[in-house]
Order: C-alpha cells, then structure tokens, then sequence
C-alpha cells in the first residue's frame, strides 16, 4: 500500500461527506417511487431525464468551451422531447413496440437537416463535424438514459441493481487505485486510473451484482449465481469502458470535469458515465431474459 498524498486524502473525506448524501438522496427517490407510486418507477424515469438534459446541457457546454462546434438547441430540443416520451407517452415498457421509435426518429430528425446543412457552402467547412459532434452527444448521453428510464418503468429493481453494481464498482475501483494503484491504465486518457483500479472495480462490481440479484425475484427472472456473476462483469467492464470515454471527451475539450456541481464528484455527466455505455447492452439482456413482455 502506498502513502496518499495530502491532495487526495482532502478529495477522499470530500467523498465519504458527498458519497453518502447523495445515497440518501437516490434511496429517498426509491423510496417514493415504491410509496407514491407504487413501485411504477415514474418518479425514478422523470428523475432520470432531468439528469440526462443537465448532462447533454454539459456535454454541449464543454464542446462550445472548447471551440469545437455543436448543434447545442437542436439536440436538447431532441433530448427533451425523448425523455420526456420515455414517462409521457410510452408509460408501461412490458412490451416492447413504439418505445424504441422515439430514439431513432429523433436521432434521424438530428441527422437529416445537420446532413443537409453541410451540403451548403456555409457548412461545408464544418458541417459534418457539427452532425457528427450533436449526434455522438445524443446517442453517448440521451439514448442510454432513455433506457435506464424504461428499466425503471419496467421493473424498477432492475435499475437498482444496475446502478448499485456500476456506481460501486466505479467506487471500488477508487478506492483500490488510492491505495494500491501503481500501473497506469490508460494515462493519455485519464492519468489517476490504474490497472490495479480497474481490477478492484471489477471485483467489487461481482461482488456487488451477486449480492444484490435478490432484489430481481425468480417470479421475473430465476439465474444461477454464475449468470449473476457474468451479469456483473459485463456491467462493470462497460461501466469503465464508459467512464473513460467521459474522460476522453473531456481531455479534449481540456476540462478536468463536466462541470462543478458536486464538490470533487464534478458534473452530473461526471456522475452518470457509468451507465452511458453499460445501460444499453444491459437493457436488451433483460428483454432477452424476460421474453420481452412483462417485469
């Protein structure tokens, strides 16, 4: 175990004060989603939407900052028109049908006029690099938590389970590279990140997922131990692979987080990165799982 320096060890009570709370927080939304609304997951979807505007708002805030061009208006008018289809309009998500049609005719009413508008001599300079930078925001940021809001209007422990196993694995992953990380991972990305890191994210994400698979009853779904165990990894594996394309975006726009909200945590994109590349394959797993009709 290495000595941590003063810097981290500020950063690390800074954490065990906001961890926490935030905690409370997510478990008081559980709370009344399970005692206001019966356990529909309407409260948890509406939260989650007004987190994935605040992260795109981020996302279109770094990439302006950075001089890099974004169609910034037309995205959040997009975005704010899919989660909000995502309770309004599309409120059951058992059977999977016009839920999925949101996403895409949204991503191709961005496509089509951005398309169009590099074709003119004004866009051809950076036309396709504005398409380009608006859509990879929609579908890195919106589209994932269009369907972290259908998992909670699914079935809402779905989405428990999931954020327990990848916020916790992005824990643990912390705390072993605090104190034991000595091999970078990926240092032109994210310098603070270690092998040893990414490790321990991984074991505490197992771990995690395992212990956790009572939340999801056999009446929805009845997995042995090493399918919960695979589950897990596979959460946790995207979920870094998530964070570090968060990471990405932000090095290239020369920003340390997405924003300062939340004291040493950053950003809410800083916050939600865990679910961005982890959610989607995780989603359509557990259509397979329960046929793709009921919890």
């Amino acid at each position: 175990m290495r000595t941590m320096d003063p810097s981290k060890a500020r950063s690390m009570k800074v954490r065990f004060i906001a961890g926490p709370l935030m905690i409370l927080f997510v478990l008081g939304l559980v709370w009344a989603d399970f005692h206001w609304d019966r356990g529909r997951g309407r409260i948890s979807a509406f939260f989650l939407g007004l987190l994935a505007l605040a992260g795109l708002a981020e996302y279109v805030g770094l990439l302006k900052k950075s001089g890099r061009p974004v169609a910034g208006l037309w995205v959040l008018a997009a975005a704010f028109l899919l989660h909000g289809s995502a309770v309004f309009l599309t409120p059951s998500w058992k059977v999977l049908d016009r839920e999925l049609y949101a996403p895409v005719l949204l991503a191709m009413g961005l496509l089509l006029p951005l398309s169009a508008r590099a074709l003119t001599p004004e866009g051809m300079e950076r036309g396709l690099e504005t398409a380009g930078s608006t859509l990879v925001g929609f579908l890195l940021v919106s589209w994932p938590l269009y369907l972290a809001q259908g998992l909670c209007l699914r079935f809402l422990p779905w989405m428990i389970w999931l954020a327990l196993t990848a916020k916790g694995g992005d824990t643990g992953a912390y705390l072993v590279g605090v104190f034991f990380g000595r091999r970078k991972l990926i240092p032109h990305v994210s310098p603070g990140k270690s092998v040893e890191g990414a490790l321990g994210g991984l074991a505490a994400s197992l771990v995690i997922g395992v212990a956790a698979s009572g939340l999801i009853p056999p009446s929805v779904v009845e997995l042995p131990l090493p399918a919960w165990a695979g589950l897990a990894i596979m959460v946790g594996m995207t979920a870094q692979i998530s964070d570090l394309v968060e990471s990405m975006v932000k090095r290239l726009c020369g920003a340390k987080d997405s924003s300062s909200l939340v004291p040493v945590h950053g950003g809410v994109l800083d916050l939600v990165d865990s679910f961005l590349l982890s959610t989607p394959p995780f989603f359509l797993l557990v259509v397979l799982l329960t046929g793709g009709s009921g919890a």
